[in-house]
């Protein structure tokens, strides 16, 4: 009888040893395993570089982030030049971004600011492409920065060049963002973070508009918004805005409604078109629509629709070109413009191009039977992985690069197409 309970005492002090045990390590262990910095410091999992004049403001809306569910960390290009190794800042900044990446689990890079080639508040990372369409020396590339190699394999100064830096160059697998926020000045910050907090607040649109002034491009401008995105996403509404097609044409009367800087500014302000995708011409000043009218900074000053900002992708020459003296792009003014305009824009920083394998076969099947090119593949796959894969904006152009990196090992031009669409605005933003 002795025997018997000494045993259940035993068993019983086990289980209890066993339960202080299991107390101890969830009370005390697992917390520090979420707070320290070995791990990922916590739910940070993005990181803000900021230039030492605009730290404040960078930290103000970091913590405006943390309170809508997203935890920043914010780094100054000062620090990064000091703690890491490298041949110029921005071989730096690509280091330290992939340190958070690979040591502690980030999953997007924020640039806070412009840049005007190697100058700027953030400077970029010019890169070489040689293919048909001919010596392009100074393509700023934003993906050079969550690359987990250094591009300039051959040591010659010109990054990314297809042939001989080849072996270094490394392209999105969709687990890791990119994006720049063009700013200049803690005014342009602070009314950035407001535009994303009614962003956040507004109803999520139904609604994507699909804009193309280019002829040669209307038949598979049409097939991603008829065929390829309502497939993915069938809960939306994709409408057009043609030069002779919209859906708003009264009955009967095709091409009624005007592709006008009025009529496209009434779109935006009255939070019809929240969405928007424009196949077009542009300048760094203007997107160009139809009869050659041009949609400017004036029509950007004039916007008014705070509750309900934008997301676009644009593949108009020049719209994008944040590293330009000349300041600031059309793409600039709408992200910075305070009480409207734009919270994300992916657009091209020089021309515009189309992308194919085989030009002179492909370019006619893109005209009559609507054959996507890479640049056209890239924001058709960026609107799929955003409204029908749920997938944050610098997530869902990750995605989308990443579904055309065999394509890019093999072409120049693809490669090209990859390197020059940069994600201007807040990468962890969702699309609704």
């Amino acid at each position: 009888m002795f025997y018997e309970d000494e045993r259940k005492f035993s068993r019983s002090l086990g289980w209890d040893l066993l339960l202080l045990t299991m107390m101890f390590f969830f009370r005390r262990v697992v917390p520090l395993f979420l707070v320290s910095p070995v791990f990922g410091e916590g739910a940070v999992q993005v990181l803000l570089i900021s230039p030492p004049e605009l730290q404040e403001a960078w930290q103000s809306y970091a913590d405006l982030r943390k309170e809508q569910g997203v935890a920043m960390k914010v780094i100054t290009t000062d620090e990064i030049a000091k703690d890491y190794n490298g041949p110029d800042l921005q071989e730096k900044m690509r280091l330290c971004a992939r340190e958070h990446i690979e040591r502690k689990a980030f999953h997007s890079i924020i640039l806070g600011g412009d840049s005007e080639g190697d100058a700027g508040l953030i400077p970029d990372r010019d890169t070489f492409h040689q293919n048909m369409w001919g010596n392009d020396r100074d393509i700023p590339s934003d993906l050079y920065y969550i690359s987990s190699n250094n591009w300039d394999h051959d040591g010659d100064g010109a990054y990314g060049e297809f042939v001989d830096d080849r072996e270094a160059i490394t392209y999105p697998d969709g687990s890791v963002a990119i994006g720049r926020i063009p700013v200049r000045t803690a005014e342009d910050i602070a009314a950035y973070g407001e535009k994303v907090t009614a962003y956040l607040a507004a109803e999520p649109s139904p609604q994507l508009a699909l804009t193309c002034t280019v002829r040669g491009a209307y038949a598979k401008v049409y097939r991603a918004g008829s065929e390829i995105i309502p497939e993915a996403w069938p809960a939306g509404k994709v409408s057009f805005f043609f030069n002779d097609m919209t859906s708003w044409d009264g009955d009967g009367e095709k091409g009624s409604y005007d592709l006008s800087p009025e009529n496209l500014s009434e779109k935006f302000t009255s939070g019809e078109v929240s969405k928007w995708h424009l196949h077009g011409h542009g300048l760094i000043d203007r997107w160009v629509l139809e009869n050659d009218e041009s949609f400017t900074y004036s029509n950007v000053n004039a916007l008014t629709n705070e509750e309900q900002p934008l997301v676009i992708t644009t593949v108009s020459c020049f719209t994008g070109h944040f590293d330009a003296k000349k300041d600031p792009s059309i793409s600039e003014a709408m992200l910075r413009q305070p009480k409207g305009g734009a919270v994300i824009i992916v657009a091209p920083a020089r021309e515009g191009k189309p992308h194919f394998h085989d030009p002179k076969k492909d370019f006619p099947l893109m005209s009559r039977e609507g054959k996507l090119d890479g640049t056209t593949q890239t924001m058709t796959s960026f609107w799929i992985a955003a409204l029908g894969e749920k997938k944050t904006a610098g997530l869902a152009l990750a995605t989308a690069k990443a579904g055309l990196a065999d394509d890019a090992k093999k072409s120049a031009t693809y490669h090209q197409g990859i390197s020059e669409l940069n994600l201007l605005g807040d990468p962890t933003l969702p699309v609704q």
